[in-house]
């Protein structure tokens, strides 16, 4: 029975090589716990009532407090959330009233550029530039960064916009998300839905694939040198 030359069963061992290295990186993703604002306990805002129009600079950059559920608001099934019951602040509209509201999430034992947070929302005011509403458009940030402006195709997002994916951006750990909502002084605040995957590999994926790989590096060795010189012509 002829013997497979030395290069040939090394190219095998290298195919071999190739797909474990595929079937450890392929890892499932896990869905983690990030919370709709209809459970308003884990969520945080940070108010203040009184300001400029459109001003980045009006949001508040501290006193977080546990957010509260507004009575009787629910868009899609979820519920709303304001530093108070109403979303009221003060007498009237235009009192322009800036809310921050934060949620954080770990991602401890997961690779963070393989997570994604999907979400729709809502937010009150819209930002339409009429009068009574204001200029500024709702946002949001990951972790400190770029402000990202919400999606809604007819400019009103008193009801869920386009759906938003996050795919970049996280970190090791805790993260930090936060949107920035300016109202208008009446029954002000915001609703979201959205999920959170990420994928393991875990340190223990990563043993096996080295001691695999490990393994057929010693097989190969022991091949060749087992193997007898090709024939000269």
């Amino acid at each position: 029975m002829d013997m497979p030359s030395p290069a040939l069963s090394t190219a095998r061992l290298g195919f071999a090589a190739c797909a474990l290295l595929t079937l450890g990186a392929v890892a499932h993703a896990d869905t983690l716990p990030f919370h709709a604002t209809s459970d308003a306990a884990q969520w945080q805002v940070a108010t203040n009532v009184g300001g400029v129009d459109g001003a980045f600079s009006s949001f508040p950059v501290a006193g977080f407090v546990e957010a509260v559920g507004v009575n009787g608001r629910v868009t899609e099934g979820t519920g709303w959330i304001a530093n108070n019951s109403t979303g009221t602040n003060g007498c009237c509209v235009r009192n322009w009233t800036f809310f921050v509201f934060r949620q954080s999430f770990d991602l401890s034992g997961y690779d963070p550029a393989t997570a994604a947070l999907t979400f729709r929302w809502a937010a009150d005011d819209s930002g339409e530039g009429f009068a009574d509403r204001g200029t500024w458009t709702p946002k949001f940030s990951l972790n400190g960064g770029s402000l990202v402006n919400g999606s809604w195709p007819t400019g009103a997002t008193y009801g869920f916009g386009l759906e938003t994916v996050v795919g970049q951006g996280f970190v090791s750990g805790l993260n930090t998300i936060d949107f920035y909502v300016e109202g208008n002084g009446i029954t002000d605040g915001m609703a979201l839905a959205g999920t959170l995957t990420a994928a393991v590999p875990e340190p223990a994926t990563y043993a096996s694939l080295l001691a695999g790989l490990m393994l057929i590096g010693g097989l190969s060795r022991r091949f060749l040198r087992s193997s007898p010189p090709e024939p000269r012509p």
